[in-house]
């Protein structure tokens, strides 16, 4: 019984490490831009989500230096641009830009992507990146769900 519910957590561990897989922004999420272990990393699956029509959410929260968010954002315009984008938000307010990115679907999962970036001094950004699945349909949903 007990290799079962071993089994059991790392096929789940293993799902959730290939959720974002297939994007650039993956390498933020692996760890290789910003190191993990100064980051707030969050990581839903389940009912707690199933509310919002979601079946996973995966959230990270950092401080960056101005090039490592640079870094990110031109990762994150790569999967803009490339991975059949559904449908992209911006919106600015002073030294904060949020982007909300719809991806193309992965089997019968709508895929999204948020970034907010907030300059707090001139060497330091507070980053948070969400990546989410499920059968959420908009992106308009997701901002009402996100307020």
């Amino acid at each position: 019984m007990k290799r079962i519910g071993i089994i059991l957590v790392l096929l789940q561990t293993v799902l959730l490490l290939h959720a974002q897989q297939g994007l650039h922004v993956n390498e933020l999420f692996e760890g290789r831009i910003v190191p993990q272990e100064r980051m707030m990393v969050t990581k839903v699956r389940g009912k707690m989500i199933a509310k919002y029509q979601l079946s996973f959410f995966h959230s990270l929260r950092f401080y960056a230096a101005p090039d490592q968010v640079s870094h990110i954002m031109t990762l994150i315009e790569k999967d803009r641009t490339g991975a059949g984008v559904q449908d992209y938000s911006i919106a600015q307010a002073g030294y904060t830009e949020s982007h909300m990115i719809r991806l193309a679907p992965k089997g019968k999962m709508n895929r999204y992507l948020c970034v907010k970036t907030e300059r707090k001094t001139k060497k330091t950004n507070e980053v948070v990146v969400i990546y989410m699945e499920g059968t959420l349909s908009s992106l308009e949903k997701l901002k009402e769900i996100l307020k």
